[in-house]
């Protein structure tokens, strides 16, 4: 009988090392899973922030080349307005210039 013993032993402690196999297999199944879960939510979650960051930078470069353009806008008219003046101011001179010319032919 105390063979019998020896063998129960045996048996129950590779039963027991069996399980203990088994749940670590398991354990490193849940880990790895979980792990690639964290993983795909991380590639996501920068995936969606460097969306946003290339989105913020692109309405600032916009809106940065928006106030570039109403200056030159702003500074054209000025120019504008400076040349049609001027224009305006010589003109009755030009006319008259003309007329002269074409009076003394």
């Amino acid at each position: 009988m105390g063979m019998e013993k020896v063998l129960q032993s045996i048996k129950e402690a590779e039963q027991a090392a069996e399980k203990t196999l088994a749940d670590a297999q398991s354990e490193s199944s849940r880990i790895v899973s979980d792990a690639r879960r964290d993983a795909a939510e991380l590639v996501a979650q920068a995936t969606t922030d460097a969306q946003s960051s290339v989105q913020s930078t692109l309405d600032a470069a916009k809106e940065a080349a928006m106030k570039n353009v109403k200056s030159v806008q702003k500074e054209g008219g000025k120019a504008v307005a400076s040349v049609e003046s001027d224009a305006s101011s010589k003109q009755d001179a030009a006319v008259a210039l003309i007329v002269e010319k074409l009076l003394n032919q």
